[in-house]
């Protein structure tokens, strides 16, 4: 089977369900959307597209993204979703990213829509085409693909290092939807919903595994949320979706700007996906005591951990319980590895359970640890990754472990989560996690939105946090107020560099870039 034909099985069976973009004010049937793909793939194929070859993926979140992938399928060729820019303001760096991933990938037909047709002009290689043009074809009969052909190239979004293009089969895609449909128990009477960029694959695998089970999905753009979560929250509940997904920073965002005394109703929302980034045992408390008079059972909130080597998901927790985490003694979780049970208070780090891996995955610490002792998070299955484009000598263990660059243990099956490798920071022999460090600075007024990151330059620590106050004397003891309370709690006392809001710079998915701010600050140090 591959992803177009799992999405034709459910099409078959219902014909009319609805797929929702409120954003582009679209609304089309799951046979509207079979229709127009065929005549997509078509389109591409007049134009010289062949089986094997890549195709670009350039649309905002819209029937012509979903059209495109499913055509590329089709026509056994692999889609790959390109990133749209975050603004105006670093566009020149997003054309050399994305012009980067076109050239990695190699392709050779690019789809696209009127509005982001200036961008394409300053991307050179592939042929662009408009994918209102494109599904004026009639339909043909293709090639197809095999289940283990590329489906997907997903480049990842450089968090902690350059974008490398992760190869996808369709077969891949298939067990990551059919994990996430048995693990959450999927039926008809679910509705999915999403604001999550679909060039990104919490936002794209997440959408596609709604359509293979063929339900009503409703899909706004992220600036639809960003803009207003409260508004986006009521368009939400308005749908009625009872699955949804978004990083920590989303449910950070509906705490601070839905008031007190709105009134809801959030009885329908069953499955709420918390991934993508580290997740926080206050914003994970939080939501749950600000919404639960609105109805939101503390069972739907949903840790995941995942990565785009594994298609999307490689643990989830059992269904129906609520969020579990547990509290480790801070400095020897970074200096000894080990994670000893503590009671909660000033000298303990807080660390949310990630369930344990979905049907068909396996995961393990460091080749097979003991409970309790960090070391890199490994996963096998049916899901990951046979590699990245273009590199022989995949990130694997010797016997076929997908290595992640993650740091975690493991206690009684449960995953907890601690940081990535690349970002430890070791000053003067000692391990300090960042996240302890921007964990601290957060809690002070004055950085906005509690946006910071901390990396290591030079042997010392740097806190970068973002600020809106003006005034020399404020900034100054916001400066000192987070040196201090770092060296307080944590015995270190960072070099604090503040900057302007949005100054940090961000991943595709919204993840601030500790490395990617590090270089930054490297090039602009004071």
């Amino acid at each position: 089977m591959t992803l177009p034909g799992r999405f034709d099985a459910a099409a078959s069976r219902v014909p009319d369900q609805k797929i929702s973009f409120p954003s582009e004010g679209d609304t089309l049937t799951y046979g509207e959307l079979g229709e127009a793909s065929r005549r997509v793939a078509a389109g591409l194929a007049a134009a010289g597209a062949a089986p094997g070859s890549a195709i670009g993926v350039l649309a905002p979140n819209s029937a012509a993204f979903l059209q495109a992938v499913l055509a590329a399928g089709r026509l056994g060729a692999a889609a790959c979703p390109l990133p749209l820019p975050m603004g105006l303001r670093d566009i020149e760096a997003y054309l050399r990213r994305t012009q980067t991933i076109v050239d990695a990938a190699r392709l050779t037909h690019l789809v696209t829509v009127p509005q982001l047709r200036p961008l394409t002009e300053h991307l050179s290689g592939p042929r662009v085409l408009d994918a209102a043009e494109l599904a004026r074809h009639e339909p043909a009969v293709l090639p197809g693909a095999q289940p283990e052909d590329t489906a997907v190239l997903q480049f990842t979004s450089g968090s902690t290092a350059a974008p490398k293009g992760v190869v996808l089969t369709h077969a891949n895609v298939i067990a990551c939807a059919d994990s996430i449909t048995e693990a959450i128990a999927i039926t008809a009477a679910d509705s999915w919903g999403s604001w999550l960029p679909l060039f990104h694959d919490m936002g794209l695998f997440g959408t596609v595994t709604g359509l293979f089970n063929g339900i009503p999905l409703t899909v706004w753009s992220p600036a639809a949320f960003v803009k207003s979560p409260a508004a986006w929250l009521g368009e939400f509940t308005a749908a009625r979706a009872s699955i949804c997904a978004m990083p920590n920073f989303g449910y950070d965002y509906l705490l601070v700007t839905v008031p007190a005394d709105r009134e809801l109703d959030l009885s329908h929302w069953r499955v709420a996906f918390n991934g993508a980034e580290s997740i926080a045992v206050s914003s994970v408390r939080a939501f749950l005591d600000r919404f639960a008079p609105a109805g939101f059972r503390p069972e739907a909130m949903t840790p995941a951990y995942g990565m785009a080597e594994a298609t999307l998901v490689a643990t989830l927790p059992p269904l129906d319980r609520p969020p579990v985490w547990e509290w480790v003694d801070r400095a020897a979780l970074a200096g000894t590895g080990k994670a000893i049970a503590v009671a909660e208070g000033p000298d303990a780090r807080g660390i949310v359970g990630l369930g344990r891996a979905v049907p068909g995955m396996r995961v393990r610490v460091a080749g097979g640890v003991p409970d309790g002792v960090v070391g890199e998070i490994e996963v096998t299955g049916a899901a990951v990754t046979s590699g990245y484009l273009g590199h022989r000598n995949g990130p694997f263990t010797g016997d076929g472990w997908l290595r992640t660059g993650d740091l975690g243990y493991l206690r009684d099956g449960e995953l907890f989560f601690t940081g990535r490798s690349k970002e430890m920071i070791t000053v003067r022999g000692e391990n300090v996690y960042p996240l302890d460090v921007e964990a601290v600075a957060q809690r002070v007024d004055g950085v906005y939105k509690g946006r910071c990151v901390a990396f290591a330059d030079e042997e010392r620590i740097v806190l970068c946090a973002e600020t809106r106050l003006r005034d020399d004397d404020e900034r100054a003891r916001l400066h000192e107020t987070i040196a201090a309370r770092c060296a307080a709690e944590l015995g270190v006392r960072p070099a604090v560099h503040l900057v302007e809001p949005r100054a940090i710079p961000r991943t595709t998915s919204g993840k601030l870039q500790r490395l990617g701010m590090r270089e930054r600050y490297r090039t602009e140090k004071p």
